[in-house]
């Protein structure tokens, strides 16, 4: 059975860059590892999850100084989005099928490994799903829809 903890989604920050933004330049310039599609990336300030093209999110007390970043001011912007969101742990090793069941992804893809991110329909629900490791991942829920999400995981 899969183990699901929901707390709240703590120090989140979305970083999203103006169309015009070239996203290595501005890497560079606030000394930060954006992934790839589809990859996060940690650091010691946390964690950085690639949501869109130029949209990204920061999972870490140690990026709260990049909102006030100066090198940001012509590219893009950080914002606090972690009130909007709950974080659900799943762990074990059914976490894979216990998604495949609830929503529309293939979790079971062999590309779909640690440090992978995804945005999916899960319970007829919008949610970010970042894989921690081969029996565990984070699924961030809109707040409003944390209770729907939790009564049918936990229901199955």
């Amino acid at each position: 059975m899969t183990d699901v903890i929901a707390s709240p989604a703590g120090a989140l920050f979305a970083l999203d860059l103006w169309h015009s933004a070239d996203p290595a330049a501005v890497a560079a310039a606030i000394s930060l590892a954006l992934p790839a599609p589809g990859q996060a990336v940690e650091d010691e300030r946390g964690t950085v999850l690639r949501l869109s093209r130029q949209r990204w999110w920061l999972l870490g007390d140690g990026f709260a100084d990049l909102a006030h970043d100066s090198a940001l001011t012509d590219h893009g912007v950080i914002s606090a989005v972690g009130g909007g969101w709950t974080r659900v742990q799943m762990t074990r090793p059914d976490w894979r099928a216990l998604l495949m069941t609830s929503g529309l992804i293939d979790a079971e893809h062999p590309d779909f490994g640690p440090g992978s991110t995804a945005i999916s329909l899960l319970c007829h629900v919008r949610c970010v799903i970042h894989v921690r490791a081969a029996q565990a991942c984070d699924i961030f829920v809109p707040a409003s829809y944390t209770d729907h999400c939790l009564a049918q995981w936990r229901g199955q």
